[in-house]
């Protein structure tokens, strides 16, 4: 699965940064699986990336942004449109530096000033995208690669947008896996709220582990548990035992228990994780991906427990 990265980052005349709002993934359009797959046919008439576009989008969106759609083919207000020449695109190998032989991941930079846009006073832009294929200098032309909605950049006399983006055809992101197993051998009292009051009635009837939970016949539950207990112990159990999650592009973090995890803030964890395809909103989704632990699991139990462990289990 091919994924997009870009960076903005806005300097002054002294090459002060006056934004920087990270590495953030875009969305990857239709329109780039359509141009990779003419590409591959070898279909006359038709190139890689072309053009950089520029938009300004709405005044609504500053309020509140709109969700770029798969199906885009265009910008919805187009007013800048940038080639790119072929010495602003280069690979890059797997550390993120630049490479002389082709590799599985490109990046694009491209340097915009307030005299590239229309003549006036500043200039916002809330959107952008990669055209390719039969693309022109005709805004709206050729084959829309990616768009990215963003909160919005003023471009004034004096300041420089360098903008960065990267495209990563390495299927470093794995679909979400099942973890086969995982927790079938952790003891009954890892489980949050079992402890010391319902742990040793459970070991008495045998049920020692998470798999022994749920082999055991819910109806006859061991003497001293309360059956709607049981089952809330046996549905936290399957949570555990059922959790699927994207982790081999968190390889970086495996060091770091669930618990540290789940409480660290998104910024601080892609920071952590040292390499531009981690970002703060992956960071967020594997926290919510990885909630289930936290619900089902002790404290304890959260602690003992690494991303590497999991990973070693995937």
């Amino acid at each position: 699965m091919l994924k997009g990265y870009y960076n903005d980052r806005l300097l002054d005349g002294h090459d002060r940064v006056r934004l920087d709002r990270g590495w953030r993934p875009n969305l990857i359009v239709e329109g780039c699986n359509r141009l990779l797959a003419a590409l591959m046919k070898g279909q006359p008439g038709l190139a890689g990336i072309l053009y950089l576009a520029v938009g300004e989008g709405f005044r609504e969106w500053d309020a509140a942004l709109p969700l770029p759609q798969p199906a885009a083919t265009r910008l919805a207000r187009e007013i800048l449109r940038r080639p790119i020449a072929n010495e602003e695109i280069i690979f890059l190998d797997s550390a993120g530096l630049p490479a002389a032989a082709p590799t599985g991941r490109l990046q694009i930079s491209i340097a915009l000033t307030r005299a590239d846009f229309p003549a006036g006073g500043f200039q916002p832009v809330r959107e952008f995208g990669l055209f390719g294929g039969n693309a022109t200098a005709e805004p709206g032309s050729g084959l829309l690669l990616n768009h990215v909605i963003h909160p919005r950049i003023d471009i004034t006399p004096g300041l420089t947008l360098h903008r960065t983006l990267r495209l990563d055809f390495s299927q470093m992101f794995a679909a979400r896996e099942e973890i086969p197993g995982l927790g079938a051998g952790l003891p009954v009292r890892s489980i949050d709220g079992v402890g010391e009051v319902y742990g040793p009635a459970l070991a008495a009837a045998g049920v020692n582990t998470l798999h022994d939970f749920l082999a055991m016949n819910p109806l006859a539950p061991p003497a001293g548990i309360p059956a709607g207990k049981l089952r809330e112990f046996r549905a936290k159990a399957r949570m555990v035992m059922a959790l699927t999650v994207g982790l081999t592009p968190f390889a970086a973090l495996s060091h770091l228990s669930i618990s540290d995890l789940l409480r660290e803030d998104p910024q601080t964890l892609a920071a952590m994780a040292g390499t531009f395809t981690i970002t703060a909103d992956m960071a967020s989704a594997l926290q919510e991906e990885l909630m289930p632990l936290q619900v089902a699991l002790d404290e304890r139990q959260l602690q003992q427990m690494t991303l590497g462990s999991l990973l070693q289990g995937a």
